[in-house]
């Protein structure tokens, strides 16, 4: 029987040859797209996974061996708004441990970089980055300590008692192996996930379209072959093994596509990242399941059309209008929404909307059960809308099989679905984190000096480094430097060296303790010299006649640029007497008039600072906006391809239904028109098929996708954040991707106008 089925399958005739053809080549693409979501998918996950040597802390040993430890100073630095992993160390015996990608630690004067540093400093001037790192370059370092070929890591080597005495060095006897625990990781892990499954719907929707492709007409043949005496469970086999060979063919030119393409997807940055060119690749177990369970659901898919063949050899024939969709199919859908407004009210600003996440996947899930049960409500209203009779005829087919109308049409529903989701949220938080002033403010650097802003007036500020090395549990004068910033004399020295930059304009903050008894309340912790804040008046301006005033800057220093960049100085802030200049240095901010100068600006700052703890790299404010926007971005990119990708599966699954509904309805299309019904009113009829459920589907889905969008800005976004608007660029992507659905629906009349010739009828 195996062999009769195969050779029926691929013997089958020009029709046959040219079905298993056609779901060849759907299922293949279907494959190659899958297969290249599981190899980014893996490719993150190996990147996310990869021990965080960067996580490793202080030995908690006490006498720990010296020949087995070395001093750490690990640190940010940041060029052309890219940041740098700088690790400082000194060894203190020949059995030090050694990091990843390393064959040994630098010595003094060495230092090792990755690839794209080491690039990067042959061609850039030095004083805009070569100079922050003192030494040579004696090596590069291997994959396993970075995350990717675009990351940029330097090792310098230092002597123990240089490194000592900066701040934040710590004594480390083993090198951290556990993988790290970034704040945005597992965000973008369950987005992924979330989308990648949201995906795999349309995926299998177009595999199992390709597979049901002209049912009808196998029916047909397995009734005749029951007539002639097979039984049931060998038409089962029969068709069972038809499925099988095409979905497998598929699977098999997919698994080649995908390798021809994987060069390219290796070198396309999907996440915010770029990952190595060897992980950008499923997993065995990935090309196992293609091959395995895409032809199963192909074979159940081709097994389930068999309903009317199994009745009797004449099922075919009593072609008996299945029961409509009821209303219950709504539930799924209404609980979807239900969990993710509850997941939604326990979300909060870590969580970041992850406990909404499963019932944002019931959602989509719902909008696919229910999509037939609103595709027969729109048969209803068909011929109450448009008139003639290619209306009624559509409308007669859509309220008889409800189900397999929405099928061909129910990935651009999820498309439009996603796509009016990102097109909601995105704006909304671009407005959020770009402010008007973040944007005035986009080529002020920022670089603090203290351990803390939030150790104010105290003293007592102490670090994480061990006792002996830095500047932990030391002397009072370096614990005031950790609260208060650099000392009277470093810090004039640093804005003396600053003025000499050209195109630096430097703007000091001094720390307020000190001041004696014309410090003011509590509240401020700094003082400001008002003519800086004319140059920076996006920070607010001083009351006329005041020279120097008081106040709170604990909120330059947030990571969020719409509070980083709220005004701190207006008409009622307390005047500041006495010498100021005298004070310690709290910050700077520096107005740079090129990239080149901040640059420069950054290097001095790297090189001339050594008392500072601040320990964050000086960043300006609109590269803060920019790393916050980066998070944004990269779920753009995650959704724009989803959403792309579901348009291009979804164009497929609607040519794939609507040329096998037109060659299953030969016999009647072609008595219509040996009747008289002009081929333009069949155009029309095939044509209101498939836009009535798309119509229907589309307008609840998107408004479904609006309404949780403006939750989730209500819930997340600060108060006062505006309601999601929906922009041209929405309407001009979707419009596209529509109107691109519907020409790949009219590419398929001209089969209409061959299969429906009156010629034909002689052969029926």
């Amino acid at each position: 029987m195996l062999r009769l089925s195969t050779r029926l399958a691929i013997s089958g005739g020009r029709e046959g040859r040219t079905r298993l053809i056609v779901t060849s080549i759907a299922v293949a693409i279907g494959v190659a797209i899958l297969l290249a979501v599981l190899a980014d998918f893996h490719a993150f996950r190996v990147t996310n996974n990869r021990p965080a040597w960067e996580d490793t802390t202080a030995s908690h040993v006490a006498a720990s061996s010296a020949d087995r430890a070395e001093l750490w100073n690990y640190s940010n630095d940041i060029y052309h708004a890219t940041t740098i992993e700088r690790l400082d160390v000194a060894t203190l015996g020949a059995h030090a441990p050694v990091i990843p990608g390393l064959s040994r630690m630098p010595g003094p004067g060495e230092y090792y970089a990755s690839p794209a540093l080491a690039a990067m400093l042959r061609t850039t001037p030095r004083d805009q980055l070569g100079d922050r790192f003192p030494g040579r370059l004696v090596g590069t370092i291997g994959p396993r300590a970075l995350t990717g070929p675009t990351e940029l890591v330097i090792v310098i080597g230092y002597r123990p008692a240089t490194l000592a005495a900066l701040y934040s060095t710590i004594r480390v006897d083993s090198i951290a192996t556990a993988p790290g625990r970034q704040i945005w990781s597992p965000y973008f892990r369950d987005a992924f996930i979330g989308f990648a499954i949201a995906f795999v719907f349309p995926i299998l929707i177009l595999i199992g379209t390709a597979t049901r492709l002209a049912a009808a007409r196998r029916e047909e043949r397995y009734a005749a072959l029951r007539l002639c005496g097979a039984t049931s469970r060998q038409i089962s086999v029969v068709a069972a093994v038809d499925s099988l060979i095409s979905a497998l063919l598929g699977s098999l030119a997919g698994i080649g596509i995908f390798l021809l393409l994987r060069p390219t997807l290796a070198n396309t940055a999907i996440t915010s990242q770029r990952y190595f060119a060897t992980e950008v690749t499923p997993t065995l177990a990935g090309y196992v399941g293609v091959l395995v369970i895409v032809p199963i659901a192909a074979a159940v898919t081709g097994l389930l059309s068999l309903r009317r063949v199994r009745i009797s050899p004449l099922g075919v024939s009593r072609k008996v209008t299945p029961p409509p969709p009821s209303v219950w199919r709504m539930l799924p859908l209404g609980i979807g929404l239900a969990l993710f407004v509850a997941g939604l009210a326990m979300t909060n600003h870590q969580s970041i909307g992850g406990p909404a996440v499963p019932g944002l996947l019931v959602v989509l899930v719902g909008l696919v059960i229910a999509g037939p049960w609103l595709t027969g409500q729109a048969a209803r209203f068909v011929p109450r809308l448009l008139s003639g009779v290619s209306p009624v005829l559509a409308a007669r087919r859509l309220g008889d099989n409800p189900k397999a109308a929405f099928r061909s049409v129910s990935g651009l529903v999820l498309a439009v679905f996603l796509g009016t989701m990102v097109a909601a949220l995105l704006p909304a938080i671009q407005a959020i984190t770009a402010t008007p002033t973040a944007k005035a403010l986009s080529n002020v650097l920022l670089d603090g000096f203290t351990l803390s802003p939030i150790c104010g007036n105290t003293v007592n500020c102490t670090g994480s480094s061990q006792p002996g090395y830095g500047f932990a549990a030391s002397s009072k004068e370096q614990q005031q430097i950790a609260a208060q910033g650099l000392p009277p004399r470093a810090g004039a020295n640093v804005l003396a060296g600053l003025r000499q930059i050209p195109g630096a304009q430097t703007v000091p903050i001094y720390s307020l303790a000190g001041v004696g008894s014309t410090a003011g309340p509590p509240q401020y912790n700094s003082v400001v010299p008002c003519a800086g804040m004319r140059m920076l008046h996006a920070f607010g301006m001083c009351a006329p006649g005041v020279a120097v005033v008081q106040a709170n800057t604990l909120g330059l220093y947030s990571d969020n640029p719409m509070y980083a960049t709220q005004p701190f100085v207006n008409s009622q802030n307390p005047a500041a007497h006495g010498n100021y200049a005298g004070l310690y240095l709290q910050a700077v901010l520096v107005k740079a008039d090129s990239q080149a100068t901040l640059e420069r600006v950054r290097t001095y700052l790297v090189t001339h600072t050594p008392l500072s703890a601040g320990g964050a790299a000086a960043r300006t404010f609109g590269e803060a906006v920019q790393v916050r926007e980066g998070v944004a971005t990269t779920v753009q990119r995650l959704i724009d391809i989803a959403v792309a990708l579901t348009l291009i599966v979804a164009g497929c699954s609607l040519a794939v239904a609507a040329g096998g509904s037109v060659v299953e309805r030969k016999r009647p299309f072609t008595l219509l028109r040996l009747s008289g019904t002009p081929i333009g009113t069949l155009y029309r009829v095939v044509v209101i098929e498939a836009v009535a459920p798309l119509f229907a589907a589309t307008v609840i889905a998107a408004g479904i996708a609006y309404g949780m969008s403006a939750l989730t800005v209500a819930k997340l976004g600060p108060v006062g954040s505006p309601t999601p608007v929906l922009d041209h660029a929405y309407y001009l992507i979707m419009g596209l991707g529509l109107a691109g659905a519907l020409a790949v629906l009219l590419s398929t009349m001209p089969v209409l106008s061959r299969v429906s010739s009156p010629n034909n009828v002689r052969f029926e």
